[in-house]
Parts: C-alpha cells; structure tokens; sequence
C-alpha cells in the first residue's frame, strides 16, 4: 500500500521523524528507508523500545499514525495511472489483493480517502501477520484466500523487505521506485517502473 498505491514516503517519514524527536532515538532518511520500510508496527516498536506490551505498542501505534495521517489527508492522491490500471484489471476480472505491513487504521484512512475499497478483493494488513516483511507471510496469505498459488501472483513493493518478501513467497515481483531509486531496487529486481503509467512494459492485461 505504502509507497505503491500511495507515494507518501515523505510524509510518513515526517511522522517518524517527530515521534523520534519526541521519544529521543536516533532517525534519519538511511535508517528509515533500509530498516523502517516494509516492517509492522509491531516489528519496528520492538527495535526502537526493546521488549513492551502489546498495550504500548497500540499506545505508540496510535500516536505515530494519527500524526501521520494529519499530515498527510490534505494532500493524499492515488498514484499517477493507478486508478486506470486498477479499473482496467476488474474489468478484465483479475482478482486483487492488498497485502501490506501498515495497520488497519492506515489501511482504512487511505482506501476510504481515495475511495477504492472496492477493487479489492482481499485485503491483508499488518495485525494478520506474525512476521512481518521480508518474511513472505503476507502474500502467501494474500495468494491463498485469492485461491490462487503465489507463482500466479504479481507483487507490486516499494520497499526492499517487501520485495524479499514477495520473492521468497514464490511470487513474480515489479518494483516501485517511489520510496527507493531504480539503482537501489535493481538490486533485488530487474522490473521496476517509476507509477502505473509505465506497466506494460512488463505485463500485458
């Protein structure tokens, strides 16, 4: 979802950055975007704390993603030649999944926002999994409730874990260089477009 549906590295960074300030760790844009991108909240409250309550980590969940999501609705879009593409796949009667690390209160916020719930027909996010990116659990999930095997599956991430996690789930992956460059991506995948403008240079619908 992050950074694919939506380019909204920057504001979720500015989110982070002020908890970081405020709760006094150590955050810059090389950490987040190697070490925060593509993790639950669960994962990355752990790394930052060490070992808190479920309590706390809701506690701190909360904070963090309401800031951000203060930040971010007046400027929250889809991105560039999503919505074409997403209508073009229904039609055609592909199914669709979102699988994502965020919580459920972001998952919500962006499809109610942009109004595209309804292409979805599964819909994975962050308290559903155990393991987080680059763990493959989400699209192993995401494959099996589509009734599909992963090797059926393309995978559109941003982030590195998420790309490692679409790959060591079996499925066919395509980078989105919004919250990494195409240098960085290609270390993990030859396919790599900048939006949806671009994706036939890869797949045919």
């Amino acid at each position: 979802m992050d950074g694919v549906i939506v380019d909204n590295h920057k504001y979720h960074f500015r989110a982070w950055m002020e908890f970081a300030t405020k709760y006094h760790f150590i955050l810059n844009e090389e950490i987040y975007r190697t070490q925060f991108n593509g993790k639950t909240n669960a994962d990355l409250f752990r790394m930052i704390f060490g070992e808190i309550t479920n309590e706390k980590i809701f506690s701190y969940a909360k904070e963090k993603e309401l800031n951000y999501q203060n930040i971010y609705k007046s400027e929250i879009k889809p991105h560039t030649g999503l919505l074409e593409f997403l209508e073009e796949l229904k039609i055609k009667k592909y199914k669709l999944a979102l699988g994502t690390s965020a919580p459920k209160m972001n998952v919500d916020f962006t499809l109610n926002s942009l109004g595209i719930r309804d292409y979805f027909d599964v819909i994975v996010d962050g308290s559903e999994v155990k393991k987080g990116k680059p763990d493959p659990e989400v699209y192993i999930k995401c494959s099996a409730f589509l009734g599909l095997q992963p090797d059926q599956c393309v995978v559109f991430e941003d982030s590195l874990a998420g790309l490692i996690s679409g790959k060591n789930a079996g499925c066919h992956i395509i980078g989105v260089a919004t919250s990494h460059n195409k240098e960085e991506l290609m270390s993990i995948v030859e396919d790599i477009i900048v939006d949806f403008t671009e994706i036939r240079k890869f797949i045919t619908i």
